[in-house]
């Protein structure tokens, strides 16, 4: 057993991308056949039309595609597993694969914690957002951050992913004006989001949901260990999965710490699974990374698919 299986957070997709296997491959129609069940909607079409701010739909279609390409991985490859985790959403994807939710009652999770999480935002005295950015090492990012919370902007940084990309939480208004400097700093802006995640500021909405959602679910032990991408370390009681989640609201993502829980798990090699994202690019720099996408599945049975060899065990 030598291999990680990572699943990436909320990849902004176009459906054209995944529409075939959404629609064709036989893992997927039975994950969306469930879902369609339980949400009460037909899940394709919802998602056909949905955008990234449509939270509860896209989510669901998301969660639905990222389970159904592990399902697939799992039947045709030869995967040893040690360990399966996930960045923000795709910890949830990861709880669910592992066994320590089921995958009805993370769909009625989700569709009871996005309106929750609509109902919080919405409240706010003023709008809240996400921007993701890249191409400024983390030490001007923090330099930023820490010019413009002296300056009264409540801002602060959700994501580290790497040296070069991050993300950073608060007013919109605040977002709007770091943003161009950024940009005049030599930074790419990837895209804002309307709503602040992984930042202490969101603490009353981390407590809603352990309330009014969470703590309602039945949590099991993973039947693998789940890395969490808050601490690094390895989960293996359902009760502490549900806090890790919980409590990815309100910390930061930290890449490195991921990584340093890899390694510390065993695994020689990750299995991405999910659209094509940036993740393959930063995980294969430290460990032999392999990425299953919705085009990977489709094109198996004539082109087949590679698993890069595994770190070896150095003494």
């Amino acid at each position: 057993m030598s291999d990680a299986m990572y699943f990436p957070g909320l990849v902004p997709t176009k459906f054209s991308a995944v529409e075939t296997f959404l629609r064709e491959n036989e893992f997927a129609q039975k994950r969306i056949r469930v879902a369609d069940d339980v949400v009460g909607y037909s899940v394709l079409d919802a998602y056909e039309k949905a955008d990234v701010y449509d939270w509860e739909v896209f989510e669901v279609g998301f969660m639905a595609l990222t389970l159904a390409l592990a399902d697939w991985t799992t039947a045709n490859l030869d995967l040893r597993p040690v360990v399966s985790g996930g960045q923000s959403f795709g910890a949830l994807a990861a709880a669910v694969h592992t066994g320590a939710l089921s995958y009805e009652d993370v769909l009625t999770l989700i569709q009871r914690s996005t309106t929750v999480e609509v109902d919080y935002f919405e409240s706010q005295p003023e709008p809240l957002g996400c921007f993701f950015f890249y191409r400024m090492d983390s030490d001007a990012v923090d330099e930023l951050v820490a010019e413009f919370r002296a300056a009264g902007r409540d801002v602060e940084v959700s994501i580290y992913l790497d040296n070069t990309v991050h993300a950073v939480s608060g007013p919109l208004s605040d977002l709007e004006v770091l943003r161009e400097r950024v940009r005049r700093q030599g930074g790419f802006p990837f895209y804002l989001m309307n709503r602040s995640e992984h930042c202490s500021s969101v603490g009353p909405l981390r407590a809603r949901l352990e309330e009014e959602v969470y703590r309602h679910y039945s949590w099991r032990a993973p039947t693998v260990p789940m890395l969490s991408d808050v601490t690094g370390g390895l989960l293996t009681d359902g009760t502490a999965v549900m806090t890790d989640l919980l409590d990815g609201w309100v910390t930061p993502v930290r890449w490195s710490t991921v990584v340093d829980g890899m390694r510390s798990s065993g695994a020689r090699r990750v299995v991405i699974v999910g659209p094509r994202n940036m993740f393959a690019r930063i995980t294969n720099n430290v460990m032999p990374t392999a990425v299953v996408t919705p085009k990977v599945a489709d094109d198996f049975a004539t082109s087949g698919f590679t698993m890069p060899e595994p770190l070896e065990v150095t003494a």
